[in-house]
């Protein structure tokens, strides 16, 4: 009899319990991918952080799903909103910045900002 060997990898963004959600305006024509870091400002609209020399800017929140740029110009259009997460746990591997992932100089500086927001950013064990 042989042995089996099988690989599970996994994306999985939200990683524990004490999730809270709420809804923000999109921007028109723009891009959301699930766990993306977004900046809702005082007008409850969500946009993508700015990324400077590797530094990414302020943000308060992560998309809960994808929105493509027709769906997001529809949204506004009709003062619809998108789900968001604005607490709990999340997997740091797994966050992105407009669909990229993290670059490891970035990690530190995101989860010590996710405190302040009520954003938990876990380095999942065995990764």
């Amino acid at each position: 009899m042989g042995t089996i060997t099988q690989t599970i990898t996994s994306e999985q963004l939200v990683v524990g319990n004490g999730v809270r959600t709420e809804n923000a305006k999109v921007t028109t024509n723009t891009v959301y991918k699930r766990g993306d870091l977004l900046y809702v400002d005082a007008s409850n609209v969500a946009t993508h952080p700015s990324v400077t020399g590797g530094v990414v800017g302020t943000w308060n929140a992560i998309a809960v799903e994808d929105f493509t740029a027709a769906q997001s110009t529809y949204h506004a259009a009709n003062n619809l909103e998108m789900p968001i997460y604005t607490q709990g746990p999340f997997d740091v591997s797994v966050v992105t910045v407009n669909g990229v992932k993290l670059a490891s100089d970035q990690i530190d500086a995101v989860r010590a900002q996710g405190l302040i927001n009520k954003i938990e950013l876990r380095k999942v064990v065995g990764k």
